[in-house]
């Protein structure tokens, strides 16, 4: 396989436009390619956007522009940091993007984009991922982040050659712009480990309307994110990942080092009164915790809180308290 030369991002929202930046100025706007439908690219093409005080240096294409570049030169990677719900559009919109050898990265929240991505593509293309430790934000064409975290990445069959190589060149072209990476001997664990974090800290976040100092803080939005932490543990054992308190006390170590004033994303998503990602977290866990068996009473509050919040955004409330505290 050829060195990855040119990468297109599909979807430009604090995390793809954090990716942007970094990569961007790293290798230039020849290499790097924002890819959206008409009207975003059009209005990305004029906002300039910036990541951290300086010009996102990236190439804004349509879908058909991009189509017609790949058809000539395939892309070497095609990150995804579009929101869950997105994603089959963008898949489907994105298609033609994807070469025999092109490398697949998803930086979405959860523990299911990347089945969703091998079921259209196959696992030889699709790495698994978890994008952590970043505290990106983003307001209009404005992006800063004080951390850019790490990737960490793995195979979905580690005794599958093709994998492995897949891996083994994105971690070369990682190293070679200098990207923070991991590739930890369990990514499946490690995906379930930030399932943790994110089921505790976005809810906790948007329930109790506060940024992270809201859940440094000792008193009941700390217990809360915790409880739903916990749950998490416990309904990922169920499903085969060794996940115990240790794991708990190692997020939440994160969690207390992160800028206090600083707002996990569903929390901004409530605030821009967009749809949120709760399904990725208290409804997955909701979900497969009824299929084993494990009561989930947290996240099922957290579930029906962030719910109303969805469904009274239209009347400009933005907090709402949970239920256990009526």
């Amino acid at each position: 396989m050829k060195p990855i030369e040119n990468i297109a991002i599909v979807g430009f929202g604090s995390l793809g436009a954090m990716y942007a930046g970094c990569f961007g100025a790293a290798m230039g706007p020849e290499r790097v390619f924002v890819v959206a439908d008409t009207a975003r690219t059009e209005r990305y093409r004029a906002e300039a956007a910036t990541f951290n005080g300086e010009p996102i240096r990236v190439t804004y294409l349509t879908y058909d522009e991009a189509a017609e570049r790949a058809a000539e030169e395939p892309f070497d990677v095609v990150l995804y940091a579009v929101k869950y719900g997105a994603l089959p559009e963008a898949i489907e919109q994105s298609a033609p993007l994807v070469g025999p050898d092109t490398a697949i990265i998803s930086v979405l929240n959860g523990v299911t984009s990347e089945e969703v991505l091998a079921e259209r593509f196959g696992w030889d293309r699709v790495l698994l991922c978890v994008a952590q430790q970043m505290d990106s934000r983003k307001v209009g064409a404005t992006v800063t982040a004080g951390c850019v975290g790490v990737m960490a990445l793995g195979v979905h069959d580690a005794q599958d050659a093709a994998q492995r190589a897949n891996l083994e060149r994105v971690t070369e072209w990682l190293t070679a712009i200098d990207q923070p990476f991991i590739t930890p001997d369990d990514i499946r664990h490690q995906l379930w480990g930030k399932l943790i974090c994110n089921v505790g800290v976005n809810q906790a976040c948007a329930v109790y309307d506060c940024c992270f100092s809201g859940i440094h803080a000792p008193g009941e939005a700390r217990e809360a994110m915790i409880a739903a932490m916990r749950e998490v543990a416990a309904v990922g054992r169920a499903e085969g990942v060794g996940l115990t308190e240790e794991d708990v006390a190692y997020w939440l170590d994160i969690i207390d080092h992160l800028n206090p004033e600083g707002l996990p994303s569903l929390r901004q998503d409530v605030l821009a009164r967009r749809p949120t990602e709760v399904e990725l977290f208290s409804g997955t866990i909701n979900r497969l915790g009824a299929a084993h068996g494990i009561p989930t009473p947290q996240n099922e509050r957290f579930y029906a809180a962030i719910k109303e919040l969805e469904s009274s955004s239209s009347q400009g409330r933005t907090s709402v308290r949970p239920r256990q505290a009526r």
